[in-house]
């Protein structure tokens, strides 16, 4: 998550005010985070994230993928304050939209690179291409295996064995929720180790085509 409980770091007084937040319309919490107010942005977050995943997911079939495309729509919302935004759900929707279209138009592309790849490799005729090819696959896979080990087990149950999260649940013996918290951590893991665009190949194709 973007943002963290306010009520819980600040006290009462902080809770009363998210407690009045929440019974403003849309455009009252658009008004007071134009006006400055970050608290009426953490609102509209909390009331449009859940809503946003479920389409996310729906379409994209897959829960973290779904998260991680509806955080960057919120963040897209967040640089786009005071844009004449007229109506906040339908505006976040075309935002979703928008980054949903860019996602499966990378994951075609993802999928294409990656079901020739082992042949470009096996024609590469530059010894330094190959090489390089060769490196980028290590250190993929070795930035994996330095995960913690049940961290690294359920992240590898979804993306080669392409299990769901219940499933990985009663593969390891443990709850739904602890394969969620094991997913998020390897993917803030393989942010800090990898660069930005593998991250998206490793979420988006490296594991879904054999």
């Amino acid at each position: 998550m973007l943002f963290c409980d306010l009520a819980y770091i600040y006290g009462p007084s902080c809770g009363q005010i998210l407690i009045h937040l929440q019974q403003h319309t849309d455009q009252q919490l658009l008004s007071l985070w134009i006006s400055g107010d970050e608290k009426a942005f953490e609102e509209i977050y909390k009331r449009y994230f859940p809503v946003l995943v479920s389409v996310a997911w729906q379409k994209s079939g897959d829960r973290f993928i779904a998260e991680e495309v509806v955080q960057e729509c919120m963040l897209a919302f967040y640089h786009r304050r005071g844009a004449g935004i007229a109506n906040v759900g339908a505006y976040l929707q075309v935002i979703l939209r928008n980054k949903l279209y860019d996602y499966f138009r990378k994951t075609l592309i993802m999928q294409q690179h990656v079901a020739s790849a082992g042949e470009r490799v096996a024609q590469v005729d530059d010894p330094y291409q190959r090489l390089f090819q060769e490196e980028l696959m290590a250190g993929i896979r070795k930035s994996i295996n330095l995960l913690p080990e049940q961290c690294r087990k359920v992240f590898l149950l979804s993306r080669e064995e392409h299990l769901s999260n219940q499933e990985i649940a009663v593969r390891l013996g443990i709850s739904v929720n602890t394969v969620e918290q094991h997913m998020r951590k390897a993917l803030r893991r393989l942010r800090q180790e990898l660069p930005p665009a593998v991250v998206v190949f490793l979420l988006m194709a490296f594991y879904y085509v054999r």
